[in-house]
């Protein structure tokens, strides 16, 4: 009876290592992804388009600056590419735009935009709460509202 009490104690004990663990402080979020798709845009270019589809990635590059280094890639864009932004709003609503993301105008398929910007406040507020934020790729004259959308908590951290 002794040696079973002495195996459930090494046992509990055990898993609350394991415990203990798992809930220490996890590593800061280094990249960021948002999958885009018509289907996910709220204006009147919503699901315009099964094909339109496209992929952000951002990567911290400096955590004292806040400095992100991104990519955006689309295929099969309605129109000329003109804008794109990251968005605060949950999913299925529109928000305001809190960072630009400077496109190469009339890049419809391919690498669309690649850049850093610097924004400490905005990078906090990712880690945060990550399903409140959104990228949108825009186009114009079809899609001036916006064309693919995808929210960032949707397809990892």
């Amino acid at each position: 009876m002794q040696r079973l009490a002495v195996g459930i104690t090494a046992a509990v004990l055990t898993f609350a290592a394991f415990t203990n663990v798992a809930s220490a402080d996890k590593p800061a979020v280094t990249t960021f992804i948002a999958v885009l798709s018509s289907g996910e845009e709220t204006g009147v270019c919503a699901g315009i388009s099964d094909s339109a589809r496209g992929v952000a990635v951002f990567h911290v590059t400096d955590e004292a600056t806040g400095t992100v280094e991104w990519r955006l890639v689309a295929n099969n864009l309605p129109g000329n590419t003109s804008a794109a932004h990251i968005h605060r709003a949950p999913a299925g609503v529109a928000g305001g735009v809190v960072q630009p993301l400077p496109v190469t105008p009339g890049s419809e398929n391919g690498v669309i935009a690649t850049g850093t910007f610097s924004n400490p406040t905005l990078l906090a507020a990712l880690r945060a709460d990550p399903a409140s934020y959104y990228v949108n790729v825009h186009t114009t004259p079809d899609c001036p509202g916006g064309v693919i959308r995808g929210q960032f908590a949707d397809h990892g951290p």
